[in-house]
């Protein structure tokens, strides 16, 4: 069973996700708001994205609650920004505003791990930055 789930936070990019995955995947995935999660069965999916949004982790719906259960129930899930921070912070990581705000500004990105993730992705690769909170590496979650 191949099915996904892309957990939109508000954000205009969960489109651009769902465009994607529907490339790779040949199916649409199903969407939900984060505030719409109650009484879904996330068991039911293969694959979840939490999408990026705007604010803290905290204030995006029942966002943590979902983590919660997608941990317990081993759904593969990914966190693109906001979702990536929610899910370190699940797991015991903290945030931390960055000294310097990347709005939009492209940088160049190098993997420093191999990791099945990054299959068929060049070492170095231009990417689009637009984030002012990362995961402080000192507390960053082992799991």
């Amino acid at each position: 069973m191949n099915k996904v789930l892309i957990i939109d936070n508000y954000d205009s990019f969960t489109y651009n996700l769902v465009q994607l995955v529907e490339e790779v995947t040949s199916k649409r995935p199903t969407v939900l708001r984060n505030d719409a999660l109650e009484g879904v069965d996330l068991s039911g999916y293969s694959h979840v994205i939490l999408s990026p949004g705007p604010g803290l982790p905290s204030e995006a719906g029942q966002l943590m609650q979902a983590i919660e259960e997608l941990a317990k129930q081993k759904v593969v899930t990914l966190g693109v920004c906001l979702g990536q921070q929610a899910i370190a912070e699940h797991f015991g990581g903290s945030l931390a505003n960055l000294d310097k705000v990347y709005h939009g500004v492209s940088s160049k990105m190098k993997i420093i791990k191999e990791d099945k993730l990054f299959n068929n992705i060049p070492t170095g690769f231009e990417a689009g930055r637009y984030h002012s909170w990362i995961v402080n590496k000192d507390d960053f979650p082992a799991e």
